[in-house]
């Protein structure tokens, strides 16, 4: 069964560029895939996101079929997340971790007691599918390349070593 269509819309014309940034993410993910427009379909709540350093905050609103974009924060919020501008562009992009962000101090997530789970839902909308992962990580003769070369240089040391002995 296909995924069912999700709009992302600006609401009361939202003109931030945070704002402009997370639906122009979005209306690309969920074009691209099918398990995203999926994921957003059963999505319910409302989540803000603060770039600190620019004073600007958005409002997420997931309701199924339609994900709204607010410029500020509209209550009431089933999570919020804070932090540097950089950071939340790395979040967007699913290439961070929001607890993980959380833990190194560089991003505040809070969520509602009716909804403690709600950053990390959209957070699985938002990471980067497993092809797209491995298309940015490092390819694997990269490893062994450097693990060549680490291995050289150990029998190069030990070599050397029972030579000056």
């Amino acid at each position: 069964m296909a995924a069912p269509a999700v709009r992302v819309r600006l609401a009361d014309g939202a003109r931030s560029g945070l704002a402009s940034m997370v639906q122009q993410f979005l209306e690309q993910d969920l074009t691209d895939f099918e398990g995203k427009r999926r994921r957003a379909s059963r999505l319910r709540g409302k989540l803000a996101m603060t770039a600190v350093d620019h004073e600007v905050t958005v409002t997420l609103e997931f309701a199924g079929d339609q994900i709204s974009i607010w410029d500020g924060e509209r209550a009431p919020l089933d999570a919020s997340i804070a932090g540097p501008y950089r950071s939340l562009v790395g979040l967007l992009q699913g290439e961070s971790h929001p607890l993980v962000e959380h833990l190194r101090g560089r991003l505040r997530v809070r969520s509602s007691l009716r909804k403690p789970f709600f950053p990390l839902r959209v957070h699985g909308l938002m990471k980067l599918p497993p092809v797209e992962r491995e298309a940015r990580a490092r390819p694997l003769w990269a490893y062994a390349a450097a693990a060549g070369l680490a291995a050289a240089a150990i029998s190069g040391a030990v070599a050397a070593a029972l030579l000056l002995t």
